[in-house]
């Protein structure tokens, strides 16, 4: 079930990507410029396509992974942990199903998210890990 919502997630993901890219042919009639006026650039927005999972991440993983994704040991409710590192061969190995199914479920000291954190949410802190943690 976890399965088919994940792929119906990247699914819808792959078809608002899609739509956000076609370009529309311009109708307006409005006299072209003549060849010695060249028309200036129309600047370009720079758009964060993490900006959210960014907050979801320095809000939920940020406390124990750092803010680069280092991890390592952190005191937590008086207990000691060994965070592991985002960037660690270790967590580059594993398939975005099991980071999916870690952040979702939790893993062995990490706490589950599935109350906190939509599967859509869940899905783009897996791309944002992989691309500025793993360079994926």
């Amino acid at each position: 079930m976890k399965l088919i919502l994940l792929a119906l997630c990247c699914v819808a993901f792959a078809l608002v990507g899609i739509a956000c890219t076609e370009t529309a042919t311009p109708t307006n009639t409005a006299t072209p410029r003549s060849a010695a006026s060249p028309a200036a650039p129309a600047p370009s927005a720079s758009v964060d396509e993490f900006a959210a999972a960014r907050t979801n991440y320095a809000k939920n993983c940020e406390g124990c992974h750092g803010p680069e994704g280092q991890g390592g040991l952190v005191k937590i409710d008086n207990k000691q942990l060994k965070v592991p590192s985002l960037h660690a061969e270790h967590a580059i190995k594993h398939t975005d199903a099991e980071i999916t199914d870690f952040i979702t479920n939790g893993h062995e000291e990490m706490p589950a998210f599935k109350d906190k954190l939509t599967p859509a949410e869940v899905t783009e802190l897996v791309r944002f890990v992989r691309k500025t943690f793993q360079g994926k």
